[in-house]
């Protein structure tokens, strides 16, 4: 939908909600692998990479899933694209500002401070952070959940387009599409594409996925939490007890008995 060519002004569209000022003049990466220098690194696998005018460089990671490491995940993605803009001889003066988004469909724990669905981050010194050294870093991150939770109307625009991500069809989409001519255009898009047989398979088993993968991590919580009950017994521990610190049934806690 927004990385290929031909999306860059439906790109542009979500980029000016998220960014905060008209994004324009935006040319889009074919291949969005970070390559490894050595052959013991990581290879990166990046959602989206494009690049915004002559000035600036930004990723884009959308995360369904909490695997508990997106923090580092997209530090590692950041460095490894800012780094990558140097070739040999070049001055560091050359670097451009590397923007990093993250938009997770979960709410982080580190964050749950904030109300705010869209938190935008810096290197600031403390004491005057009205100072800005370190200009060519900036991270965005995106709930979904706060999104819908907290419905904030300064938000409004943005929320249409992440209503667009996960629930496309519906009559919140519609309405923002009206009064936004990029939404309008990414809708029908995503028609075009929905009416291809492949493109439609591959959402399908990309959704199969997921779905397995929160199933496995409910299946590993209940696991761990079982093994914790059975330690408790052994320990004497009342069955009330485990089953407040387990969240377990105490009939689950008697059959393991």
């Amino acid at each position: 939908m927004f990385g290929t060519k031909g999306s860059e002004r439906i790109l542009g569209g979500l980029l000016t909600e998220i960014l905060g000022y008209p994004v324009e003049n935006i040319s889009l990466e074919a291949n969005q692998n970070l390559i490894r220098e050595m052959p013991t690194e990581k290879l990166g696998i990046l959602d989206l990479r494009a690049n915004i005018g002559k000035d600036k460089t930004v990723n884009i990671e959308v995360q369904l899933i909490n695997q508990k490491n997106m923090q580092a995940r997209l530090l590692y993605y950041w460095s490894r694209i800012y780094g990558a803009q140097l070739k040999e001889g070049e001055d560091y003066n050359m670097l451009k500002k590397t923007i990093a988004i993250l938009i997770v469909n979960y709410e982080m724990p580190e964050l749950q401070e904030f109300k705010d669905s869209h938190t935008k981050w810096e290197l600031l010194e403390k004491r005057k952070p009205n100072v800005l050294v370190f200009k060519n870093i900036e991270i965005h991150i995106l709930e979904i959940p706060k999104l819908i939770k907290y419905n904030k109307e300064t938000e409004e625009r943005l929320g249409n387009w992440i209503e667009f991500l996960i629930k496309p069809e519906s009559e919140r989409v519609k309405m923002g599409a009206k009064k936004d001519k990029n939404l309008k255009e990414a809708v029908e898009k995503l028609e075009v594409i929905s009416g291809d047989e492949k493109m439609r398979r591959i959402a399908e088993l990309r959704l199969k996925y997921i779905l397995d993968e929160n199933t496995n991590i409910r299946d590993g919580i209940k696991q761990n939490m079982e093994i914790v009950a059975k330690k408790s017994l052994k320990l004497k521990i009342p069955i009330e007890q485990i089953s407040q610190i387990t969240g377990l049934s105490k009939e689950e806690i008697e059959k393991l008995k």
